[in-house]
C-alpha cells in the first residue's frame, strides 16, 4: 500500500476546527501553529458524542473521528501502526513489577513512533491546502517526515538539522525533500528553518505546536489502551523532549474516557536524562515556567533525540498535564540509561533506542522507590529504535 492509498474507506467526512486553547479563537480552514489572535497554542476537539472507532487496518480510518481530518479521501498513510504490546514479564519480575507493558513503536517503518505522527501531520497539513513546508528536527521527526513526503510527488519538504543531528536524517534522495545542515546546535538549526520559511513565504510546521504531530502521536496510545484492554493502564511513562507524544497520550486518555472506552485516569510520567533535564528541574522547582537556571545552553547526553535545552514554550503544557493526573518528572544517569538499554534486550529480546532506555531507566527507578506499586499496570512507550547512520548525500549547506 503506497502512502497515497488508504484501505477500502467508507465515505467519511467531518467539521474540523482548530481552536485556541488560550482565548477560543477558531480557525476552520486554515493551517495554523499558534493562534492569529493571542499566539496561544490550537487544538482540534471533536464530537465524542458521536465517535467511534471502526474495524479498518488502517489507523488513520480506525481512528477517524479522533483525527484532524475533514474527510478519508486524501489521507497519506505509511502503514504505520498495529505495533506489539509486550507483558515485560522477565523484566518486571527483575524490576518488582508484575504487570510491566512495553509499547513496541520499534516495529514502525523507519523504527519510530514518528511515522504515526507523519502519517497524520502530512496529511492534516494537506487538507489545509499545504503543498510545500518547513520541519527542523534531532532526526526522527524529520526522518519520518522526510519518507513520508518522498512517497507524495505533489508536496514539498524542507528540512533544517543542526550539524551533530545530520547522522540522524534518514531519508531518501528526491526532488521533493531538500536537507539544510547548518553549523549551529539544534536551536540554531530551528532559528534558521524560520528564517528559511519566512524568507520563501512558506509555513514553519511549528513541531510541538502542530497539532496534527500531537495528533498522530496519541495513536500509539489508543492502540496501546485497546490491546490492554479490559485492564488499564495505571501508569504511562514516556520520554520526553518537547512533551508531544505526552501531551497525545493525555489527549487521547481524555477522549477514550469521554467515549467510554477507559474508566480511570493513569498517572502521566515525563521522563529526562539528567544531564539535559530542563523539565525535570523546573517541576522540582515547583516553577510555573522555564527559569533561566533550568535552560541547558549547550545540551549533552547519551540520548541525542531528547536533547533540547529550552523548552520554556511547552513546559507549562507539560506540568499541566502531570499535575492533572498526579504524575511526576523523573529524571536517570547515564548508567541507568544503559543498563535499562542491556535488560531490555537481554530479558525481553527489545532493540530500544537511548530516548526510550530513558523512559525505562526512569520507570526502574520509580519502581524502586516506590512511586510505582508492584501490581499497578504499567504502560511504557518504546518509542524508537536506534537506526544504522545513512545521511543524505544531497545536502544544502547553511552558515549561521
Amino acid at each position: 500500500m503506497t502512502a497515497a492509498m488508504t484501505s477500502l474507506a467508507p465515505s467519511l467526512r467531518k467539521d474540523v476546527v482548530l481552536e485556541c486553547r488560550v482565548c477560543g479563537f477558531e480557525e476552520p480552514t486554515r493551517f495554523v501553529t499558534r493562534c492569529p489572535r493571542c499566539a496561544g497554542a490550537t487544538d482540534v476537539l471533536y464530537d465524542l458524542s458521536r465517535a467511534t472507532v471502526r474495524d479498518d487496518p488502517n489507523p488513520l480510518i480506525r481512528w477517524f473521528d479522533l483525527l484532524p481530518f475533514a474527510d478519508a479521501e486524501q489521507l497519506y498513510w505509511m502503514g504505520d501502526g498495529d505495533t506489539p504490546l509486550v507483558h515485560a514479564r522477565e523484566l518486571g519480575a527483575r524490576a518488582g513489577l508484575t504487570q510491566l507493558y512495553l509499547k513496541d513503536e520499534t516495529a514502525n517503518p523507519s523504527r519510530s513512533a514518528k511515522d504515526r505522527m507523519a502519517s497524520v501531520a502530512v496529511s492534516f497539513l494537506a487538507q489545509r491546502g499545504v503543498r510545500e513546508f518547513v520541519v527542523s528536527s534531532t532526526g526522527n521527526s524529520s526522518t519520518s517526515m522526510g519518507l513520508s513526503v518522498s512517497r507524495v510527488p505533489e508536496i514539498t519538504l524542507h528540512i533544517f538539522c543542526g550539524a551533530d543531528f545530520l547522522d540522524r536524517v534518514n531519508v531518501p534522495d528526491t526532488r521533493n525533500v531538500s536537507v539544510y545542515c547548518t553549523d549551529t546546535d539544534f536551536v540554531g538549526a530551528a532559528k534558521a528553518a524560520a528564517r528559511f520559511a519566512a524568507d520563501n513565504g512558506l509555513p514553519f510546521e511549528g513541531g510541538f505546536f502542530n497539532p496534527g504531530r500531537r495528533e498522530g502521536l496519541k495513536l500509539a496510545y489508543l492502540e496501546a489502551f485497546d490491546q490492554l484492554a479490559p485492564r488499564e493502564p495505571d501508569v504511562v511513562v514516556q520520554a520526553i523532549s518537547s512533551g508531544m507524544g505526552v501531551y497525545g497520550a493525555y489527549k487521547g486518555v481524555m477522549e477514550y474516557r469521554a467515549m467510554g472506552r477507559l474508566r480511570g485516569l493513569p498517572r502521566i510520567v515525563c521522563a529526562q536524562q539528567q544531564r539535559c533535564a530542563p523539565m525535570y528541574r523546573a517541576f522540582h522547582d515547583d516553577a510555573e515556567t522555564i527559569r533561566p537556571e533550568h535552560i541547558e545552553k549547550k545540551p549533552r547526553g547519551v540520548a541525542k533525540a531528547i536533547l533540547r535545552g529550552d523548552p520554556t514554550d511547552s513546559y507549562p503544557f507539560m506540568r499541566s498535564v502531570v499535575l492533572d493526573t498526579a504524575g511526576t518528572f523523573e529524571a536517570v544517569s547515564d548508567d541507568e540509561i544503559h543498563a535499562a538499554q542491556h535488560q531490555a534486550r537481554e530479558l525481553e529480546g527489545l532493540d530500544m533506542c537511548l530516548s526510550s532506555s530513558v523512559a525505562l531507566a526512569s520507570t526502574l527507578k520509580l519502581a524502586r522507590t516506590g512511586w510505582i506499586r508492584p501490581d499497578e499496570v504499567v504502560l511504557v512507550n518504546i518509542t524508537g529504535a536506534d537506526r544504522p547512520p545513512v545521511p543524505p548525500t544531497n545536502i544544502t549547506r547553511v552558515t549561521s
